[in-house]
């Protein structure tokens, strides 16, 4: 058992220094790859970190040539991450910008419209709180959740006409109290 774990290092410790040898050659192979020396420079930290953890059992018969494969795939990998990361970030960014005139806008709206909304929720939360909790109730699950009249009346056991009554109810002391402040 011993005698198996002292054989793999060896065979990880001569592949490391392999690696070592060839690595000015491996890299000038990823930066024509990958087209420039940075990500080749990534790539090769990658491959030196795999390589120092790896545990290789079997024999390599031909260890240049397995650590130009190994190359070539780690910059294959390399470059579907960050094609992956480029769409990823590409649809974060149309979810948080606007282009127009060829430029990216942010969406945010502005500090002052920010206040302005949150000020205008807390005038509704608090004109809501002055209702009956089932006006409320009937209120948040149509206007908030969605739902429609019939689904609300089902959930509540309560007739589709007394939800209308209750929506017309909300709306009118919201529209009231909306005009008083």
């Amino acid at each position: 058992m011993a005698g198996e774990l002292l054989t793999k290092v060896r065979k990880s410790r001569a592949l490391l220094e392999e690696f070592l040898i060839r690595r000015e050659k491996i890299g000038r192979f990823l930066t024509a790859r990958l087209g420039n020396s940075v990500d080749a420079e990534d790539v090769l930290q990658e491959m030196f970190m795999r390589l120092s953890h790896a545990d290789t059992a079997d024999e390599i018969k031909d260890p240049g040539a397995y650590l130009f494969r190994m190359a070539m795939n780690a910059s294959r990998d390399y470059r579907r991450d960050h094609a992956r990361a480029r769409v990823r970030e590409g649809m974060w960014a149309e979810t948080q910008y606007t282009i127009q005139a060829g430029g990216a806008v942010f969406d945010a709206p502005s500090a002052d419209a920010a206040l302005a909304a949150r000020q205008l929720l807390m005038q509704v939360r608090n004109a809501l709180a002055e209702l009956s909790p089932q006006c409320q109730r009937v209120f948040r699950m149509h206007k908030f959740e969605g739902l429609p009249h019939r689904e609300v009346a089902d959930a509540l056991g309560i007739s589709r006409r007394t939800v209308e009554k209750h929506m017309h109810t909300a709306l009118r002391h919201l529209m009231k109290r909306m005009d008083r402040d």
